[in-house]
């Protein structure tokens, strides 16, 4: 498990990202599974970034995001629509970057010890949002512009979930 003792400067994580795509790219070529692509997504990022500490992607099931591929602690089985920064990301279809999750409106607390979070919707073919990429952190700060920025190209880069 990642538990991380600081976080890696904005270069240190370009260069880590860039690995990322990397490995990420050869593991989700040619896969047809949502849920394998998914499942290798984590595997690497969770790996390979020492601030990650949860890792997973929320995947939208009917009403609600369910919890899907991930590593770390337990998480939240179920999410509703716009309820945290998982619903948020999900209701606006926008990424969502929170520096302290106890100032969040709302936040929901599936692991006390989680300070930070970035979360990313990720969309199929047709552009509708699927599930959210959901990571957090244990330093408040952990997750910056460089990290959403990041994970919206790795997103983007390997197309539909």
């Amino acid at each position: 498990m990642n538990i991380p003792t600081s976080v890696p400067t904005a270069a240190e994580k370009r260069a880590l990202y860039a690995q990322a795509r990397q490995r990420i790219g050869t593991l989700v070529a040619g896969e047809p599974d949502r849920l394998a692509r998914m499942a290798g997504i984590v595997a690497v990022l969770h790996g390979l970034l020492p601030h990650f500490y949860w890792t997973g992607f929320y995947r939208v099931s009917g009403g609600s995001l369910v919890i899907g591929p991930y590593q770390g602690t337990p998480g939240c089985g179920r999410i509703g629509w716009g309820r945290g920064v998982c619903g948020s990301a999900w209701a606006t279809g926008q990424s969502q970057l929170v520096a302290d999750v106890h100032a969040f409106p709302g936040h929901i607390a599936c692991d006390a010890r989680s300070a930070s979070e970035v979360v990313l919707p990720a969309r199929d073919a047709c552009g509708r949002v699927v599930a959210v990429l959901d990571v957090d952190g244990l330093v408040t700060g952990a997750f910056d512009e460089v990290d959403r920025e990041e994970l919206e190209a790795i997103l983007a880069s390997w197309g539909e979930v």
